[in-house]
Formats: structure tokens, C-alpha cells, sequence
């Protein structure tokens, strides 16, 4: 590891977020906790990322959070966050715009946009699935270095160096600030230390009684406290729950549908939990639409990128079902929403959605046998 480079954030800041929170809130209810350890977390990886819009920026800190922090345990590097936004839709100049200008904050070096643009194809093409090319942020530094005769050009430092001051405000409400404090990086590392010591011994100091011990905070409450979807006008019946996955697979394969293979079947389930609608109410609609795309069907693989249907058909649109997934999620909380009292939900949806009128009839007697079979009872 090269010794300027910095983490945007550490496991160890992690545990030590989680022990303050314990310690400072040792009242409060766990799920509360678990929020503010997911906020703070949240906030600190987002602030070191490319100007995405919103939407966007919590989708990438997601997946950071859940695969480098979760499950690798490892920091989140600039390595990280660069190969991240690989997996992007790279077309989209709310994408590359951001991603060019971090990238120029990060190296201090001006890149010519057409040169930036075939750069970045030639990475990309390096590897059929751009979102685990490995080393991608140092072959383009390499690349960096070497077309503009640089000796070295040292990662930016990230505000990780921020005091995060957790309180109560006069409603009860937790808030979550986070203070810049720029300093070098050997004050910063000396800082980060001495303040991770003072945290650890005092909370031990303050430790409850072996026979009073309270649960730990778990980062994977974080999972429960996401998403944050704006404008989500969807009955608490329509939305986001846990579902058996396991049970969820079988009753495809009994359906002989591909969708309980992968990439089908997570990308379903993460559009799902991303827009926060329940999983089963998104496979209801492939069924309706496209009877669980069976396997038996020669053109199965085809149909399982668009099996929503969603501008208007799979033939016309054949995408990623990444991509249609998305869509999907969209399009059902677009038409969701001003719905008038006492009309049932999915009806209303299928007004604009599908022009088929017993397509809400279809979709609702599907998501119900579907709920029996492999929704969770506790």
C-alpha cells in the first residue's frame, strides 16, 4: 500500500461510530442506534464521492457499504469508489461529467475530455464486466503518470479527518454533523488515533456490568433503515419486506422460470429493496407480463432483460435486467402516486402502466398466491 494513500473509511471507524453511539445513547431504543450509525456512515462515504445527483450518490454509498464494508471489511478507498462508478451507466453525462471532475480533483491534473473519454473506453474494455475490474484506479494513474510525464500525483486527501458530532435536538430528533477539519496527513493520523484511544477507553471505562450487558450495534441495520425513497406513495402492503429467498427461487423452478437464476433473481430483489416495493409485487408483474419468462421459451435469455415489458415490450427495448428492473421500480411509484381514497392501488397503477385492463387482476391474484407461498410469517 502506497504510503499516501489515504481511506475514505476503515472498518475501525466503523466499530469505533458504533461504540460512541452505543455508549452516548445507551437509552435509546436499537433501531434508533442503528440509524445513526447507518447516517453517519452514509455521510461520510457521500461526501467523498463524484456530484451525483441524489438518487444516485445513496445508490453507489449502498453498494459500497454493503460490499466493501460489509462484506469484504475492508476500507473504503478511492480505489473503491473509482471502480464503483465503473458500473455505471457511462453514457449518462450525469455520470461521466461528475466522475471527469472528481477525477481531476483527486489527481490535481486537467484532462481533456476527448482524451479522458478514450482512456476510459480503453479501460473499460479491458474487462467484460467493468464493476470488478481489478486495479482499475491504478492503471489509470499509471496511464495518468505516464501521458503526462508526472513523477507522482498523490491522492487528494479525503475529509475523513471530521469530528463527527452526534446530538439530540429540542425535538428529540438526532442529528448527524459532520465538521471538516483540514490538516496534514501526519496530524490526521495522529488525531484519528488519539481520538479512537480516548473513544475506546473511556466506553470501556463506562461499560455496564457483565450480568447488564446490552446488545451490540449491528452495521447490518443498516440494511433495515434504507431505502430512503422520496415521493414513495405505495400502501405498507406494496412495500419493501423481507421475503425467503430460498422459497422465492423454488417457486420460480417450479414455474420453469429463469428469473430464479442469476443475475435475474438479485437484480430483482435489489430494485426492490432500492425503490422500497415489496419483491413479490415486482415478480408478480414479470408473471403477468411474461408468465416468469419459462426456460423452455428459445428466446428465454432475451426476455429475462426486459421482463417487465417496460417501454412497451422486450423486443423493443432489450436492455440489462438491471436496467428494466430499475425502470420498473420507477414507472410503478410514477403511477402510483395521487391516487384517490378507496382505489385499489394496483388498478391505479395499471391505468397507465399496461393497457391490458385485467392486467391489476392478473397481477394482484399472483402477487396473493405468491405471498402465501413465500412471504416470511415471522
Amino acid at each position: 500500500m502506497a504510503a499516501e494513500e489515504a481511506y475514505v473509511l476503515t472498518p475501525t471507524d466503523v466499530r469505533n461510530i458504533r461504540q460512541y453511539v452505543q455508549h452516548k445513547y445507551s437509552a435509546m431504543p436499537q433501531d434508533k442506534k442503528a440509524e445513526i450509525v447507518a447516517d453517519a456512515v452514509s455521510r461520510i462515504i457521500q461526501k467523498q464521492l463524484p456530484s451525483f445527483e441524489g438518487k444516485l450518490r445513496r445508490e453507489v454509498t449502498a453498494k459500497l457499504i454493503r460490499t466493501t464494508v460489509l462484506e469484504k471489511q475492508m476500507p473504503v478507498r478511492s480505489d473503491d469508489i473509482f471502480e464503483a462508478c465503473l458500473g455505471l451507466n457511462l453514457t449518462d453525462t450525469e455520470v461521466i461529467t461528475p466522475l471527469h471532475k472528481w477525477i481531476e480533483d483527486q489527481t490535481g491534473v486537467h484532462l481533456e475530455w476527448n482524451i479522458f473519454h478514450i482512456q476510459m473506453d480503453k479501460l473499460l474494455q479491458k474487462s467484460q464486466v467493468p464493476a470488478v475490474l481489478p486495479d482499475a484506479w491504478e492503471q489509470f494513474k499509471e496511464w495518468l503518470k505516464s501521458e503526462h510525464r508526472l513523477e507522482g500525483t498523490k491522492e487528494k486527501v479525503p475529509e475523513l479527518a471530521e469530528v463527527i458530532s452526534l446530538s439530540v435536538n429540542n425535538r428529540g430528533k438526532v442529528v448527524v454533523k459532520l465538521f471538516r477539519r483540514k490538516q496534514s496527513s501526519i496530524y490526521l493520523l495522529l488525531s484519528l488515533l488519539l481520538v479512537s484511544a480516548s473513544l475506546l477507553y473511556g466506553w470501556s471505562l463506562l461499560q455496564p456490568s457483565p450480568n447488564k450487558l446490552q446488545p451490540p450495534v449491528t452495521l447490518q441495520s443498516f440494511e433495515n433503515v434504507m431505502p430512503v425513497v422520496e415521493n414513495n406513495e405505495l400502501p405498507e402492503e406494496l412495500r419493501y419486506t423481507e421475503v425467503d429467498k430460498v422459497k422465492l427461487a423454488d417457486y420460480l423452478k417450479s414455474r420453469d422460470s429463469i428469473l430464479a437464476e442469476q443475475p435475474y433473481l438479485d437484480a430483482i430483489m435489489d430494485a426492490a429493496r432500492t425503490f422500497d416495493i415489496h419483491p413479490l409485487f415486482l415478480f408478480a408483474i414479470t408473471g403477468q407480463e411474461q408468465a416468469f419468462v419459462p426456460k423452455s421459451n428459445k428466446q428465454a435469455k432475451k426476455i429475462a432483460n426486459n421482463p417487465f415489458n417496460v417501454f412497451y415490450s422486450w423486443k423493443d427495448y432489450n436492455t440489462t435486467i438491471h436496467d428494466s428492473a430499475r425502470i420498473a421500480s420507477e414507472t410503478v411509484l410514477k403511477w402510483s402516486r395521487n391516487r384517490p381514497e378507496g382505489k385499489d392501488p394496483i388498478a391505479w397503477i395499471n391505468r397507465k402502466y399496461a393497457e391490458d385492463q385485467n392486467w391489476a387482476a392478473g397481477v394482484s391474484k399472483i402477487f396473493a398466491t405468491m405471498k402465501s407461498k413465500v412471504e416470511r410469517t415471522s
